[in-house]
């Protein structure tokens, strides 16, 4: 397998830990970057040994070929690539496209749990395509303007309206905006096109999926589909949108995970479906 130069960004915890680590894989049309700005100072001061690289084409990863040819394959070879070089087995940890890729990482048995965050439906992305160039007509031109670096009025408020929620402020859509780049039209068409693809049986793996209850792109009765096939606990954030891991829902967010691997060491987890009290407190620190 060829060897691609994959930047990954690395948060240590304070002190050693026995516990395993955990890889961030972010969805399209941002870099790892969305993991630094709350994720992953978070998750190492609580104990954890965090990883997140950067996709081929994005951020500070190799390129390698046209951004345009590169399929799902190629990002999988990836974040396969960084899993071997851990040395350890991870919990893997994907939002929106990302999980996807979590999904194929945990299909082969590469990941001791995994979290899926705003997933991709296990049939693709046609329903939700369908659905947001009915309610957004203007949303994939204005998504093509801002990975060219043009933002205006316009643009931003399509982008609040699909990935955040009205209540999240001006100054957090912007910080999205200043992520987005382009994304491979060739990977947009491998998810438009998993109604093609055969499902393997799912491993034993512990899995959390979680969605937002406002998410515009995978609203909770796709995010459900997710969550049966993996048989995992589901958890729905209240008012969160798609773009979770930056608004102000996002410690809501993270302290469901962590209360969930933490819940992995100790006795076997009761399945919930609704945010539990503790995480809904910790939206509001």
């Amino acid at each position: 397998m060829v060897r691609r130069q994959v930047h990954t960004f690395h948060h240590a915890p304070v002190a050693p830990s026995n516990r395993p680590p955990l890889l961030f894989v972010h969805g399209g049309y941002v870099d790892a970057r969305c993991w630094q700005a709350h994720f992953l100072p978070y998750f190492a001061s609580r104990g954890f040994d965090c990883y997140a690289l950067d996709l081929s084409g994005h951020g500070h990863s190799e390129a390698r070929a046209p951004l345009d040819t590169l399929s799902l394959d190629d990002y999988l070879a990836d974040v396969l690539q960084v899993v071997a070089d851990l040395g350890r087995t991870p919990v893997v940890i994907g939002h929106s496209m990302g999980a996807f890729l979590a999904e194929r990482v945990l299909e082969q048995s590469l990941a001791s749990a995994g979290v899926l965050m705003s997933p991709v439906p296990p049939h693709g992305t046609l329903e939700s395509a369908m659905n947001l160039l009915i309610r957004y007509p203007q949303f994939l031109r204005e998504v093509s303007r801002m990975t060219r670096g043009a933002f205006d009025s316009d643009g931003l408020r399509v982008l609040k309206e699909v990935y955040f929620t009205p209540a999240t402020r001006p100054e957090v859509v912007l910080r999205l905006a200043q992520l987005v780049q382009p994304e491979s039209l060739r990977a947009i068409c491998d998810m438009a096109l998993l109604c093609w693809r055969w499902l393997p049986k799912v491993p034993d793996r512990p899995v959390l999926v979680v969605g937002g209850e406002l998410d515009a792109v995978f609203p909770p009765h796709m995010v459900r589909r997710v969550a049966r096939r993996w048989q995992a606990e589901l958890q729905i954030i209240p008012e969160a949108g798609h773009a979770m891991i930056l608004d102000q829902h996002w410690r809501a967010c993270a302290a469901c995970i962590v209360d969930w691997l933490e819940r992995l060491e100790g006795p076997q987890p009761m399945p919930v479906t609704r945010l539990e009290p503790e995480c809904a407190l910790a939206a509001s620190s």
